[in-house]
């Protein structure tokens, strides 16, 4: 009897069990299918809601937004489909897909803590830069007044950045091991400008609540590869990165937006082949700036700066360069610059025989068609070859009033007038006023390309102080005399005065002197400025501005200058000649 109660008393409980186990089983379908149903109705709202959000959230901070699509998936991810953020600047970020998964709860956009996986995104810059960033999963916290980004994954690499917000507002960035040359890369047209290594380092911003500005920065780079583009030539050329280089820097400056004054009170640099250090203080705002700089580099290898920047070697020795400088003036009034320097150039242990060779006769060829070469033979058995002693003395004065005031006092650069021409250039808007030295166009004539390139502007300074310390000055100037291009397929002195006037450089009068020193900037460019026999006003001006400087400097009488104004310029136009080519490369034999 006992055993039958017991075992009707375990039936009445298994029973009651199945029943509440499928009324539990019925209320969770319910619930499930509520959930979706609810969640399928909600989704467009949600997913507008969403981009609306976003597209708020980018206008405060002076961005336009637009999203081809967004989904939001059961888990409560949302995918967003062809972000771009537009502002007024012309920047333009791109970023093909973005998911983005809550981590604990859901508020708003992302919730206080989300994950953010990056399909691919493009940072475009003016002038043709871009950033392109690679695929990788970032952890977003944020709180009341704290928001933080970092790699997601935790450990080595560590990138972190963090934003707090209240009475002032600080960034904090970390980077530990940091690859940016797989997360990041920097392109300009489609070109890749440099693998920027591995970062180790920290910094910080901090802006008070009146505005003012001051930031902290100390890193390390290990690794980092410039390369050499071509700013004219092919889409991407075949050049190398240069050599990997491990670069040192740190930073303390402010900013004070209501006085107008930026102040870099502290910047240091290390890396292969320079060491230098820097100040800078710019008051005046926008309105009118002025800039105080001063420079100390007191080393510069050349030959690993020329590695550094991927260009070929003439040889491991090219010697080591130190330099103060120092510049104080108004940007907006580049005549009131003041720049001094403090030049030091130790020349190679042994000369480079490149270079060497050019104190004997030798052979240039020049490109003057693709494939084609015009020989110019640097000789006095060339019926071509003017010597440095036969040309008039009022030429060669002319010559340096014009190209190279200091020719006889630098040693082949002259970083003085490097501020004066970038700040000319800025004022009027265009590139009127150039740096380049003699030293430096020959440079550029006798062994680089026409192609203007990001570093050649190094490799034509450090040819220059080579050529300086190897030739002198007379033989510089004879080479500089007979080589360089007076107009289509005219090189040399001789050939443009007898092209031009049919005399010798000796019967040249100081109108004409004055004429072929103007042109000798744009020789090809300025020949519609007097293709019908007389210079045209611009080009009349500029002969009579050279003619005014040689009578303040008393290279002409005030007779001498009166009478070159009222002299004919006697120009001849013959038919331009085609040059005749030759087969043999262009490269200097």
């Amino acid at each position: 009897m006992v055993s039958r109660d017991v075992s009707h008393k375990r039936t009445t409980v298994n029973s009651f069990g199945r029943r509440w186990s499928i009324r539990i089983a019925a209320v969770v379908a319910v619930v499930a299918l509520t959930t979706v149903l609810g969640f399928l109705i909600a989704r467009p709202r949600l997913e507008a809601l969403a981009i609306s959000r976003l597209q708020a959230a980018a206008s405060q901070q002076g961005w336009i937004a637009s999203v081809a699509g967004a989904r939001l998936t059961p888990r409560l991810t949302l995918d967003l489909r062809g972000v771009v953020l537009r502002n007024q600047f012309n920047w333009r970020v791109e970023a093909g897909e973005v998911s983005v998964a809550p981590r604990w709860c859901w508020q708003g956009l992302i919730g206080r803590a989300a994950s953010v996986r990056l399909a691919k995104a493009s940072v475009y810059l003016p002038a043709g830069l871009q950033i392109d960033i690679r695929p990788a999963t970032w952890a977003i916290d944020s709180s009341k007044d704290r928001f933080q980004v970092a790699l997601a994954g935790g450990g080595t690499p560590q990138i972190a950045l963090g934003v707090t917000t209240g009475r002032e507002i600080r960034i904090d960035a970390r980077f530990v091991a940091a690859p940016l040359s797989d997360l990041v890369k920097v392109l300009r047209d489609g070109c890749s400008l440099a693998e920027l290594g591995t970062i180790d380092g920290d910094g910080q911003l901090v802006r008070s609540r009146g505005g003012l500005v001051h930031v902290r920065l100390k890193g390390r780079a290990r690794g980092v590869a410039l390369a050499s583009l071509s700013a004219d030539g092919p889409p991407c050329p075949s050049n190398p990165f240069g050599a990997p280089a491990n670069i040192e820097a740190e930073t303390l400056a402010s900013v004070d937006p209501a006085a107008g004054r930026v102040d870099i009170s502290y910047l240091k640099v290390r890396t292969r082949g320079i060491e230098a250090s820097a100040q800078v203080a710019v008051t005046g705002g926008t309105a009118d700036p002025h800039i105080t700089l001063d420079l100390d580099v007191p080393r510069m290898d050349l030959a690993e700066v020329l590695a550094t920047a991927g260009l070929d070697l003439p040889a491991r020795d090219l010697g080591v360069a130190a330099f103060l400088w120092h510049v104080n003036g108004r940007l907006l009034d580049p005549e009131s610059l003041a720049v001094s320097q403090r030049f030091r150039f130790s020349p190679p242990t042994q000369p480079v025989p490149t270079i060497l060779r050019l104190k004997g006769d030798f052979v240039h060829r020049v490109e003057v068609a693709p494939g084609a070469t015009k020989r110019i033979v640097v000789s006095r058995e060339s019926a071509d070859f003017v010597p440095l002693a036969d040309v008039p003395p009022l030429f060669l004065k002319a010559l340096l009033l014009a190209e190279d005031t200091d020719f006889y006092g630098h040693h082949g650069v002259d970083l003085r007038e490097m501020p004066l021409a970038l700040a000319t250039n800025f004022v009027r808007g265009a590139s009127v006023r150039g740096a380049s030295t003699i030293p430096q166009q020959l440079a550029k004539n006798l062994f680089l390309t026409r192609r203007k390139t990001v570093s050649r502007k190094v490799e034509e300074a450090a040819l220059a102080l080579l050529l300086d310390s190897t030739l002198g000055k007379s033989r510089m100037l004879e080479i500089y005399l007979n080589v360089i291009e007076w107009g289509p397929g005219i090189y040399g002195l001789a050939p443009a005065a007898r092209h031009y006037f049919g005399r010798e450089p000796s019967q040249l009068t100081p109108r004409q002197i004055a004429f072929l020193v103007v042109l000798i900037p744009g020789p090809v460019k300025y020949q519609r400025s007097f293709s019908t026999g007389t210079p045209t006003p611009s080009f009349e001006g500029m002969i009579v501005t050279l003619l005014g400087k040689l009578q303040a400097v008393g290279a002409l009488s005030e007779e001498e200058y009166q009478a070159a104004l009222d002299a004919p310029l006697d120009l001849r136009i013959p038919s331009m000649f085609a040059p005749q080519p030759e087969s043999s490369p262009g490269a200097m034999k």
